[in-house]
């Protein structure tokens, strides 16, 4: 961790556990003092970290759209040397591949801990918009790209407000269908 401050640890620390609290028990149980017991700080802590919850939230839906670009960045190095067509619509979908495995319904618990501020997914909204608009200036058939990107969507969606059971719709193969697709 060279480099790293110990206030940037302490606040990626009450961060970890905010995301771990909504991943396990839903935006419904997320407090401060919940927060602060989780990450081991006082609440007093936590607040010279995050001086509200709503800064809290922000930074933690923040996190999601940093960890969304660097997952789809390292994708895109990985088969940037590769002969097949639509790289950045395969990288899109190896980085939703990526944080399908690892995040263990941290959208949808966020969604409920923001839902008094839609404001708060303006960084969320960004993201889509810069993706969706590189996606389709980049592709040799934006017509197919827009297509998987909403199937990807409709797959972000229903993760988000659990409509079908996850297992029972074999995602990661349908994801791993799609990038097969587009080679």
């Amino acid at each position: 961790m060279k480099g790293t401050t110990k206030a940037s640890r302490t606040q990626q620390r009450i961060l970890d556990a905010a995301i771990d609290i909504v991943q396990a028990q839903g935006g419904g149980q997320f407090s401060l003092d919940t927060v602060a017991k989780h990450a081991g700080v006082s609440k007093g802590g936590l607040l010279y970290n995050f001086p509200s919850k709503h800064a809290l939230i922000r930074a933690m839906v923040q996190h999601h759209v940093d960890d969304a670009r660097a997952n789809i960045a390292e994708a895109e190095q990985a088969i940037a040397g590769d002969p097949y067509r639509h790289k950045l619509m395969r990288s899109f979908l190896k980085g939703l591949c990526s944080k399908f495995k690892n995040d263990n319904n941290a959208a949808s618990g966020m969604l409920a801990a923001i839902a008094d501020d839609p404001s708060m997914l303006d960084p969320v909204r960004t993201f889509h918009k810069e993706m969706f608009e590189r996606i389709q200036a980049e592709s040799e058939d934006p017509g197919l790209a827009k297509l998987v990107y909403l199937a990807v969507e409709g797959i972000n969606h229903n993760g988000i407000f659990q409509i079908l059971d996850e297992k029972q719709l074999d995602i990661e193969e349908q994801l791993e269908r799609m990038i097969e697709i587009l080679k």
